[in-house]
């Protein structure tokens, strides 16, 4: 039975044969992470032998890496665009929640690329290095954005406000990646949406409480005002 899989599985072509590897490899590295990742599986998950794989990946790790960018691949293809006319916190906040989404959604694949990808002595060099930068783009450009309209300081780059976003992302999600607890993804996006664009913010929003309290404030001096026009008109 196992010859007649692979006999059928040969029709395929080479580019058929990878997406079809990387599929299964990224199930089966969702469902066992990283540290137990076995090649021998995801082949006989293909119904392939192991030394097919190894025909298309010269290592474990280079399909590892693989799936990484395939995954990183597909989040770019399918990643929300904040519209340009909404207004730039809801924009940051979308961006911000998004990044969030995708740990969330996927902590084998997040875990490997932080944990292991990230570290690897070429990754500035690597193709999943540049997939990261253009993932990380919508944020910069949320940012320059602010900056352009005065909203945000100009005296802080925008590289390194993105850089402080993702890296208090990593911060927030680091428990939930090592199974130690969840995060909300709602909570979490608006915290650190307030902390950065009242932080970088020209002229930082007022308080809504506070706001509430002066109108107050204002409505009833009105009042006092028209009681004593009125007396004075007696």
């Amino acid at each position: 039975m196992a010859e007649k899989r692979v006999s059928g599985n040969t029709r395929m072509s080479g580019e058929e044969r990878i997406a079809s590897i990387l599929l299964k490899a990224k199930r089966h590295l969702r469902q066992v992470g990283h540290e137990n990742f076995s090649p021998v599986e995801v082949a006989q998950d293909c119904g392939v032998s192991e030394a097919t794989i190894y025909r298309y990946f010269a290592s474990k790790q280079d399909l590892l890496e693989r799936v990484a960018e395939f995954w990183v691949e597909e989040l770019l293809a399918s990643a929300p665009v904040p519209k340009k006319n909404e207004s730039i916190y809801d924009r940051l906040f979308q961006v911000v929640r998004h990044s969030l989404w995708v740990i969330h959604s996927e902590p084998a694949l997040s875990k490997f690329v932080l944990i292991v990808v990230r570290r690897e002595p070429g990754f500035k060099s690597s193709r999943i290095y540049s997939l990261n930068k253009r993932f990380t783009l919508y944020t910069t450009e949320v940012v320059q954005d602010a900056i352009a309209q005065g909203i945000f300081r100009s005296d802080v780059p925008a590289t390194m406000v993105r850089n402080m976003i993702f890296g208090t992302i990593e911060h927030e999600v680091w428990s939930y990646l090592l199974g130690d607890g969840d995060f909300s993804l709602d909570t979490s996006a608006k915290l650190i949406s307030d902390i950065v664009f009242r932080g970088l913010a020209v002229e930082p929003p007022m308080n809504a409480e506070v706001f509430k309290r002066s109108l107050a404030a204002i409505e009833k001096g009105i009042k006092e005002i028209d009681v004593a026009v009125k007396k004075l008109q007696e």
